[in-house]
């Protein structure tokens, strides 16, 4: 959660106004409905009235901005392109920016706007006035019937929202501030103090040292992943602290890592459903071919059926309902069924044929279900893969595999439908002063093995779970036990089996690797192996 109440808005207005006053509007862009860019020289202003996260910030990374110009925009561009923007102010200690800009029109004449920047949640808005507050254009437009509090369309006069009447904190008393905290009522009574801040302002002191004290940007993390980003320093003891120098670098880094990881565990979640899925579907049928295939499975006894009567030929009259007949092969009695309506041969012939049916149709099972748990062999390698994977290149590649291999279809872009995409080499690392290569997918995997392998290096796989391939450029010298005990563990690190767990771990020469004629990518036999148990950590 990146944490801005009004009280730390009005730290990052300081900066803001710091950093841009008098510069020069060069360009305006908008990339949706709810954000946009004014560039003041090279700096990037971002502003966004997204509900989940509305923010006003120096941003460095660039979006790509619409093809076509929003109306919004368009608006912006005619009012600020070529003005200078005077001053950032905020309005008492809500979370409201005035951006102010003077621009000489095409009449020679100065033109003073302002840009309401309302931070506010899901009612987050743009707002373009003229100095005598009119509005000239807005971000997010609203009937009278949607909006009953305030008329926001243009050429009406903007108003500010309605809130409660509150202190501002540079005119509270110490005896008002200990009333309010011991009715548990800071926060309904102090202009800009929200629910997180509010926690722990536990006395006056810590809440004049909260209001005068510069920001201090933190970025609180556990186990890596971003929990909270705050302009000013909280007492979150259980998380790791991040610090940065100035709070638009610590809104920068916050978006770029949320925004990222959002996107990375988006794409994670959309491959594994699609890989799911198609197991899913394959263990559906799988079941279907196995009953198929138990049904088909008792072939040989109408061979039999048709053995004893052919040998009893002789002995039939035709047209009967059903025959008592010796077993010569269990040496007993049988009684056979007959179809009254066929002749003895007839009855010879359809069991003869019953025989050689269910004989195709239980190896055509056999065969499907081969084929089917190839299949899933092969997606639960892939789903192994998207578990495992670590940054977005990763998920990109086993995209591209999925998209291959006809499980997803491919989004054509038409912008870049002609540029090339370069091959991304699969990773390595060094053990022992050995370079050692490992696939992170099942292509890569192919790659690493048939194109990077030589005849005498060594491969390494986990045996009979899914996981990477690694090929290990010996440069025929034999390795130390320890050293297949390290290669062994990064085989395991790349595998599909739980921390803690003990696999064991073929390796041989890449010579006796042979891809399977007909079969998915990655899916390999080997021989003249050898092994290494190892525990994964």
């Amino acid at each position: 959660m990146l944490y801005i109440d009004g009280i730390s808005l009005s730290k990052l207005k300081d900066e803001l106004d710091e950093t841009l006053k008098n510069r020069k509007v060069t360009k305006i862009y908008q990339y949706s409905p709810l954000s946009l860019s004014i560039f003041l020289g090279k700096i990037n202003l971002y502003i966004s009235a997204t509900p989940n996260l509305p923010v006003c910030y120096i941003a460095t990374k660039k979006e790509v901005a619409l093809d076509k110009p929003m109306s919004f925009s368009l608006s912006l561009r005619k009012y600020l392109v070529g003005g200078i923007l005077t001053g950032v102010e905020q309005y008492k200690k809500d979370r409201i920016l005035l951006l102010s800009f003077e621009k000489i029109n095409e009449l020679g004449v100065k033109q003073k706007v302002k840009l309401i920047v309302e931070i506010m949640g899901k009612h987050s808005n743009i707002i373009l006035v003229d100095e005598d507050y009119v509005i000239l254009d807005l971000l997010k437009k609203f009937s009278i019937e949607e909006n009953k509090l305030r008329l926001l369309m243009g050429g009406a006069k903007y108003q500010f929202p309605i809130i409660t009447k509150k202190i501002s904190p540079e005119d509270l008393s110490k005896d008002e501030f200990d009333s309010y905290l011991a009715k548990d009522s800071l926060i309904q009574n102090i202009d800009g103090l929200g629910k997180l801040t509010a926690k722990y302002m536990t006395d006056y002191e810590k809440f004049c040292d909260f209001i005068n004290k510069p920001g201090s940007p933190t970025i609180y993390k556990e186990d890596g992943v971003i929990k909270y980003g705050t302009i000013v320093e909280l007492p979150l003891k259980k998380y790791e602290e991040v610090k940065f120098e100035s709070i638009n670098e610590m809104i920068d880094t916050y978006i770029l890592e949320t925004l990222n990881s959002e996107q990375f565990n988006n794409k994670r979640r959309t491959l594994s459903k699609v890989v799911e899925k198609e197991i899913k579907r394959n263990k559906k049928t799988m079941k279907n071919v196995n009953k198929d295939r138990e049904k088909y499975s008792t072939y040989e006894k109408y061979k039999k059926i048709g053995d004893i009567l052919a040998a009893n030929l002789y002995a039939l009259k035709g047209y009967e309902k059903n025959i008592t007949l010796y077993d010569f092969y269990e040496n007993c009695d049988i009684e056979i069924t007959l179809n009254p309506q066929k002749s003895s041969n007839e009855n010879l012939d359809n069991y003869y044929n019953l025989y050689n049916k269910h004989k195709r149709g239980y190896q055509h099972s056999e065969e499907r279900l081969e084929i089917i748990r190839s299949e899933i062999i092969y997606l639960e390698s892939i789903l192994s893969f998207i578990n495992y994977a670590y940054d977005k290149k990763t998920l990109e590649g086993i995209e591209e595999e999925l998209i291959t291999n006809k499980y997803l279809k491919k989004i054509v872009k038409t912008k870049k439908k002609n540029k090339k995409i370069d091959r991304v080499m699969p990773p390595t690392t060094e053990i022992d002063g050995l370079t050692v290569y490992y696939g992170r997918n099942n292509i890569e995997n192919e790659y690493v093995t048939f194109k990077i392998g030589d005849r005498y290096d060594l491969w390494f796989h986990a045996k009979d779970v899914p996981g990477s391939h690694l090929i290990v450029k010996t440069g025929g010298s034999e390795l130390s036990d320890e050293t297949l005990y390290k290669i062994g563990e990064l085989a395991s690190q790349h595998s599909k089996v739980g921390q803690g767990e003990v696999i064991r771990i073929d390796y041989c020469s890449k010579k006796y690797v042979k891809k399977i004629k007909g079969a998915k990518p990655g899916l390999v036999i080997y021989s003249n192996e050898k092994s290494v148990f190892v525990k994964k950590v």
